[in-house]
């Protein structure tokens, strides 16, 4: 096998995944089946490794939330999100728990946060149209998506079906929108 910085990469993710943040790059070297030198010449250095990871699979996950669709409406967007997030998590369930482990842990540098967060540019984007509307609940927008993002961990943890996630993201949805209000105010001017 030709190893390369994507191959070790994913490789990573099954050693993250049963042996946690503390692992040490040896232990990592030998899971991954590579010399430490291998390893070393790739990623000098553990939080080199730790940040190309999370810029690995933070990106695998803006792929697969893709672009919204600007002409459905927010809270179509916001569930088509929510929807191709979940799916992501259920699919690939070590990555979603790596990626979960490597934000929680905090150990993701500063820069690697930073590129994760521009990666994840489409969602941001509809958060800030939603408060742009006025639709938003007036808590501060890293509080809503910290939220939106439990909501979908919860989801994806239990392991809800489709007719549950439905019934998720409407309760998901109540709760960071003032959707009633919107609603009764459009149906008295029509």
């Amino acid at each position: 096998m030709k190893y390369t910085p994507e191959v070790i990469l994913d490789l990573c993710i099954d050693v993250f995944d049963v042996e946690g943040v503390g692992v040490s790059t040896a232990k990592i070297a030998k899971a991954v089946g590579v010399s430490n030198g291998t390893l070393f010449n790739y990623f000098p250095t553990k939080q080199e490794l730790v940040d190309a990871l999370y810029l690995r699979l933070k990106r695998g996950l803006a792929d697969a939330l893709g672009t919204p669709n600007s002409e459905l409406p927010l809270r179509e967007q916001t569930r088509t999100i929510t929807q191709r997030w979940f799916d992501w998590a259920a699919e690939q369930p070590a990555r979603y728990r790596v990626c979960d482990l490597l934000q929680q842990s905090g150990l993701a540098g500063p820069e690697a946060i930073a590129e994760a967060s521009a990666a994840l540019n489409g969602p941001r984007e509809v958060l800030h149209r939603l408060a742009d509307t006025g639709l938003l609940v007036d808590l501060p927008p890293t509080y809503i998506a910290q939220l939106v993002q439990s909501y979908i961990e919860l989801a994806v943890d239990v392991g809800l079906n489709l007719e549950q996630r439905n019934t998720a993201f409407d309760a998901m949805w109540n709760s960071i929108t003032h959707a009633d209000e919107h609603l009764r105010a459009s149906q008295q001017h029509t």
